[in-house]
């Protein structure tokens, strides 16, 4: 079968040859691209998909970096700049998750005039990451709030179809592209406070912040209405972050419930699905990621660095069609001794656990760990197909 068809299957419980083996490798591909030490198999590799392909992957493309440039913001009031400054030192584009970084620049300056006073934001590429980072958030000061609601009110969100298509094109039979539809209230008002503001902000401020996350809610599904039934947009991807750290129950019932329950509704009503991204701790966040209708969390982490055992992810999310995403986790993913039989003895015992290996995306959890060996992910590759196979 090819990745397209394996992927699918698992989103929607058909019975496949082989558990897809779907390794994001996004991070890794432009972080060696970026320091030169891409393995020298990979030297002529001008894009993860070249990666993958070689690596005879089943591709997932993740919506958080190419097809997420087919949503962009507009404003039908306010006055919106931005600027490219900083020197990165490099005669080529940068690649990050979040920004692409022209020639020569390595900070990306935003700039949101409003009635109620301006609004900034700096985005920060940091090399020894090859990522970036939010160096100073919309929102910083409570008394913003005016001019934070007048640029929420102000956005809309604009679909380039011919740009997710073309993605859709290029993956072919090789796998499934994710359809970007914002993120959930609460994780907009990280983006523009930063979690440790926005929390403060909700515990003080709780009708304020309801407010702005019903602005959000709407814009959001305003923008699933415009593509939910174009032929090519199978699967939809929430670029949230949940962790119990940041989403303690409490906030995901009154920020993120109401989103992701009316997205699942509308995506389930063509057959679709919808997927939200995870990161971290996600126990106590299963039972209620599946009572809002979610499909699958992106990127299920076991411990240490997580608290679930994917063998147990679909029973807390209390949905016996809810699709397990993860499994590659960093500190399997870095090993270096003995690392070949180390990760075939993990992936079959991993693999034993699942039970019904049908609903299962053997995957990054959230990324691949830019310390990884390129031979770790053969190694893994090797073990999938050895093990993976569906009865």
């Amino acid at each position: 079968m090819a990745g397209r068809e394996r992927i699918l299957a698992a989103f929607n419980g058909g019975r496949a040859d082989l558990v897809p083996f779907a390794p994001n490798i996004y991070l890794w591909f432009y972080y060696h691209r970026y320091h030169g030490t891409l393995p020298e198999e990979l030297r002529a590799a001008a894009h993860p998909l070249d990666v993958l392909r070689r690596l005879d992957a089943d591709t997932l493309c993740v919506a958080r970096w190419d097809t997420q440039w087919a949503v962009s913001e507009t404003y039908s009031a306010g006055t919106y700049t931005d600027a490219w400054t900083g020197d990165s030192g490099r005669d080529a584009p940068t690649v990050t998750s979040f920004n692409i970084y022209p020639p020569h620049k390595s900070e990306h300056r935003k700039r949101f005039e409003t009635p109620r006073g301006a609004l900034t934001q700096t985005w920060a590429f940091t090399p020894e990451s090859a990522a970036d980072f939010e160096a100073k958030y919309w929102w910083t000061d409570w008394d913003e709030y005016e001019a934070v609601r007048f640029m929420l009110e102000a956005r809309d969100y604009r679909f380039d179809a011919g740009l997710f298509r073309h993605w859709f094109k290029r993956i072919g039979d090789d796998g499934v592209v994710m359809c970007h539809v914002t993120q959930s209230p609460l994780k907009m008002l990280h983006w523009l406070a930063g979690p440790q503001n926005a929390t403060y902000f909700i515990m003080d401020h709780p009708e304020e912040t309801k407010s702005l996350a019903r602005i959000h809610e709407e814009k959001a599904l305003a923008l699933l209405e415009q593509v939910v039934d174009m032929p090519e947009t199978e699967i939809f991807f929430s670029g949230d972050n949940l962790d119990s750290m940041f989403y303690p129950p409490r906030f995901y019932r009154d920020y993120c419930d109401s989103f992701f329950t009316r997205a699942a509704e509308i995506v389930h009503r063509r057959g679709k699905r919808f997927v939200v991204h995870a990161c971290g701790r996600n126990k106590v966040l299963l039972p209620l990621v599946g009572a809002s209708g979610v499909d699958c969390l992106e990127g299920i982490t076991p411990p240490p660095l997580g608290d679930v055992q994917l063998g147990d992810a679909r029973r807390l999310a209390g949905k016996p069609d809810f699709t397990i995403n993860g499994g590659m986790d960093s500190p399997h993913l870095e090993i270096r001794d003995d690392a070949e039989r180390v990760l075939h003895d993990y992936t079959r015992e991993l693999f034993a656990s699942m039970g019904d290996k049908r609903h299962f995306i053997y995957a990054s959890s959230c990324m691949t760990s830019p310390l990884t060996p390129w031979e770790n992910l053969r190694y893994l590759r090797d073990a999938a197909r050895e093990y993976g196979r569906i009865a």
